[in-house]
């Protein structure tokens, strides 16, 4: 069940059988409400958390108090995995978007069991190398992308990671708010809902409450390629 679960290219699923048995009977379980910290900034880095069901997003609060989205993650990710070697403090706050279950692994015994296991460790270097080269590849693209662009730029994420193919087009599962993509584009609410409205208008998107369908992804997608021609701006 939990393979079923586990979505594509996340630790759990990339791990052998074998590994992955292993990793789930360390710890223990830990259940969190919508809205609970799973994990604080500044926190010591005393255990990981695998995610077994629910989302959640990573984020830091900059110099003026405002929340930046670093990402989501969901079923089959690890997190914490940063700071559990060497015990530092954590560098971002993990917030549950939805309902969210998850194993509880103190750092002592995780690096223990990939001292062990020498291909698991290998499965999680090439996890955070991904995810490394996946966040420099967002900052260049965003690098001169408008509102739009940026919004559309998620948007095509969010479909490929967590699409569902209905016969109206591709429905975004993850519970993602106005302020989650202001804070994950680097805009304003304003600008998002702007964004949103005008992708619309077009034809492209359908939008409910919590809930986002992409109708036309290649329009979708050809938008988040086009550059401004004088900068990133925000409406």
């Amino acid at each position: 069940m939990v393979l079923e679960l586990a979505e594509p290219g996340t630790f759990l699923a990339l791990l052998s059988d074998g590994d992955r048995d292993a990793v789930l009977r360390l710890g223990g379980q830990r259940r969190f409400a919508r809205g609970e910290r799973l994990m604080h900034d500044g926190d010591p880095g005393d255990h990981i958390l695998i995610l077994l069901a629910g989302h959640v997003k990573a984020s830091i609060v900059d110099s003026r108090g405002h929340e930046m989205v670093l990402s989501f993650r969901g079923p089959g990710d690890v997190l914490g995995e940063l700071t559990f070697a060497s015990g530092d403090p954590r560098s971002s706050n993990v917030t549950a978007i939805e309902p969210v279950v998850a194993r509880a692994v103190a750092a002592s015994e995780f690096r223990a069991f990939l001292e062990r296991q020498a291909s698991a460790a290998l499965t999680l270097i090439h996890v955070i190398s991904r995810r490394f080269r996946a966040a420099n590849s967002a900052r260049v693209q965003f690098g001169d992308l408008d509102t739009v662009g940026r919004v559309a730029a998620r948007l095509i994420e969010l479909s490929e990671r967590y699409g569902d193919q209905t016969d109206s087009g591709i429905q975004i599962r993850l519970p993602v708010t106005q302020d989650d993509l202001g804070s994950w584009t680097a805009s304003s609410r304003a600008g998002v809902a702007n964004a949103l409205r005008t992708m619309r208008e077009l034809g492209w998107i359908q939008t409910e409450r919590r809930r986002i369908t992409v109708l036309d992804p290649d329009a979708v997608r050809q938008r988040a390629s086009l550059r401004s021609a004088s900068g990133p701006a925000d409406p």
